[in-house]
């Protein structure tokens, strides 16, 4: 098993994990629970494959990425208090999923021969969809829109991962290096409640 690997199954653990927990806020029951952990975790890898053509999509074929994600379902399920109370734990494991998501967005679009800009938004997609999919499904305005430099992390990491390979850096290392700035950069984010910009209301708009 590639270091690689490791994280990108770590990743889709957290991501089933914050799906479930919203699932539970919701007071979903079981399968609403794991219907949510599962498209938080596969959605976006299932959105880039689409649009890639790369049918059967790779949860289809690789369905080890199934199986982590409805046993992340279960697990907070059934020990909901728990994770709640290492809520930001979770959230170390999402940056770790999500520096690993973006990179192999941003790979297998390279792989594709597909445009430079094409294979950021490909990693962005394969970052975010399925958040955005989960917060849709619970009734919320998706996260990635209004909170924490999300999806700005993402085009970052992504705008890296293309300049370092232009560069001819060795590709082990611009993983590396795209994924922990990635990271880094989401918890800053987190940390310190930082927000992309937004358009200041005066007024209340008219109502239709």
């Amino acid at each position: 098993m590639t270091v690689l690997y490791f994280f990108d199954l770590f990743g889709t653990f957290a991501f089933a994990v914050s799906g479930a927990l919203i699932a539970i806020k919701k007071e979903m029951d079981l399968f609403g629970v794991m219907v949510l952990a599962l498209v938080t975790a596969i959605g976006g890898g299932t959105t880039r494959d689409l649009l890639l053509g790369n049918t059967p999509v790779f949860a289809l074929t690789e369905p080890v990425y199934i199986y982590v994600s409805l046993s992340a379902a279960i697990l907070t399920f059934l020990f909901a208090n728990a994770f709640f109370r290492i809520h930001s734990v979770i959230m170390i494991a999402d940056a770790l999923g999500l520096g690993t998501f973006v990179c192999i967005g941003v790979s297998r679009g390279l792989a594709a021969n597909i445009s430079l800009t094409g294979a950021v938004i490909l990693g962005v997609i394969t970052g975010v969809v399925g958040g955005i999919i989960r917060d849709m499904l619970a009734g919320e305005v998706p996260t990635v829109l209004t909170k924490h430099f999300y999806a700005m992390t993402c085009v970052a990491g992504g705008i890296l991962y293309i300049t370092l390979y232009r560069l001819n850096v060795n590709h082990n290392t611009v993983m590396l290096v795209t994924a922990g700035f990635i990271i880094v950069l989401r918890l800053l984010a987190i940390k310190f409640r930082w927000h992309f910009f937004k358009a200041k209301q005066t007024k209340a708009l008219p109502d239709r």
